[in-house]
């Protein structure tokens, strides 16, 4: 019953993220749900659980909206199993704990995105990507999480995500 809820969740985010979301750009930066998604459910899942999901949300993402197939898979696989690897070592209901770790995820999803985009020949600007996206995206992101982390906090304490 867990997978199914989660991936019901998955492809409401995916169905928003193309949908309403495009409303709430702010600087032209769009809140990447997906990414909070894949860390808050991994808070609660564990390392192995945290990259299967890291790894469906990423390649949805990269086949409705990515410039490569595979990047978003294997940066939000990385990015879930990194933090399920801390999920018993956190106070769960800190909720400092999934805006730092956004903030963190943020950058380095960011970096091996621009990474990457070099290694395949395209020109990229830092300094102007630093100033105008990654300062934005990170704090965009970083709040977001506070609100999607709750929820998902409530969903996990609910009798429909504790059955086996």
């Amino acid at each position: 019953m867990k997978s199914i809820v989660i991936g019901m969740i998955i492809i409401v985010n995916l169905i928003l993220q193309s949908t309403l979301f495009q409303y709430f750009k702010i600087f032209d930066v769009l809140p990447s749900t997906g990414l909070i998604l894949v860390i808050s459910f991994s808070i609660y899942s564990g390392k192995y659980k945290g990259a299967v999901i890291g790894f469906f949300v990423g390649i949805l993402q990269d086949i409705m909206f990515g410039r490569v197939i595979g990047l978003n898979a294997l940066v939000f696989m990385l990015t879930g199993y990194v933090v399920g690897l801390i999920n018993r070592k956190v106070f769960k209901d800190n909720l400092l704990i999934p805006f730092a770790l956004t903030a963190l995820a943020t950058v380095f999803y960011e970096g091996v995105n621009m990474l990457f985009i070099y290694l395949l020949g395209y020109r990229i600007e830092l300094l102007n990507i630093f100033k105008k996206m990654l300062v934005v995206e990170v704090l965009y992101n970083s709040i977001f999480s506070v609100f999607i982390y709750i929820y998902v906090s409530k969903l996990f304490q609910s009798r429909l995500m504790k059955r086996r």
